[in-house]
């Protein structure tokens, strides 16, 4: 991210979290939050494509890219007082919100939580939380659940902060690689692993998997979310190419999300920013810009 891009960058107190955010752009403001093992720099291309018609804003969200990583706080709680408070020092009522993987798991629960600080959300690569089992997801489920060993792993105390920073940190380096369909960028991808080589970032990396990634996931199994409505109108993006959960699964009733509705992108599959910047940012104008 140098200045040529547009992106410009400063450090800000949120929540008593030293927190990076990187900006670009002026006008409407739209808030970005980043997925895993990723940082604010995988929103540069959306941006730069975005700038001339909104104000950006992407943090390191709570122990990523170059923001404080402290011992605690990697729930969703804590991460949304965290940017509650980013808003709240920006002098930002409200904003429309785009986000991706865990930083969509908390984008969902700032929508129900605090409804009118979100004006519009777009939500990448993660569906709604309102699963209603049926044998078809459960199927679904089952064959999934073998290709998401790691997170298990990632969530164990010692185990995982090793593995994501330890020797030639295969781990990582599997993680953004292996849920792609066109190779990442490769600045990108050693900006990343060498964030996780920092033994706090690494340990930060596990507790968030304990604390907020796999719990929340475990709660939208749960149905714990059903009877909650969210009101806030969103689009979901999802990767055509992404296999993880039947397509089927990804819809929505409208007693559970009355302004919900599901697109699913070609030529992307989880990291889908990555993959297909140009119709990721595309969609995202004609949801909250146009």
């Amino acid at each position: 991210m140098t200045e040529t891009t547009g992106i410009r960058s400063r450090t800000v107190t949120a929540n008593g979290l030293r927190m990076h955010v990187t900006e670009a752009g002026a006008g409407a403001p739209v808030l970005l939050l980043h997925g895993f093992p990723q940082s604010a720099r995988e929103w540069a291309p959306v941006m730069a494509a975005l700038s001339g018609r909104a104000h950006l804003i992407a943090p390191d969200l709570r122990g990523a890219g170059e923001t404080e990583a402290p011992d605690g706080g990697y729930d969703s709680a804590t991460v949304m007082r965290d940017l509650i408070a980013l808003l709240d020092d920006l002098g930002l009522d409200q904003v429309d919100l785009v986000a991706h993987d865990w930083g969509a798991l908390v984008g969902f629960d700032l929508c129900l939580d605090h409804p009118d600080r979100i004006r519009r959300y777009v939500a990448v690569a993660v569906p709604a939380p309102y699963f209603r089992m049926n044998r078809a997801l459960a199927v679904g489920m089952m064959k999934a659940m073998p290709h998401l060993w790691f997170q298990w792993a990632i969530a164990t105390p010692g185990l995982g902060p090793r593995l994501l920073s330890g020797g030639r940190q295969r781990l990582t380096h599997w993680l953004l690689r292996g849920f792609e369909t066109k190779p990442m960028d490769a600045a990108d991808v050693a900006a990343y692993v060498e964030a996780l080589r920092d033994p706090r970032r690494a340990r930060a990396a596990s507790k968030l998997y304990r604390g907020l990634i796999l719990p929340g996931f475990m709660n939208i199994m749960r149905g714990r979310y059903l009877g909650r409505v969210l009101q806030t109108p969103t689009l979901v993006l999802f990767g055509a190419d992404d296999a993880l959960l039947p397509k089927d699964a990804m819809n929505v009733r409208p007693e559970d999300a009355p302004h919900t509705r599901v697109e699913f992108v070609p030529g992307g599959a989880h990291f889908l920013v990555d993959d297909n910047p140009a119709e990721v940012s595309r969609r995202i104008a004609a949801f909250l810009l146009d």
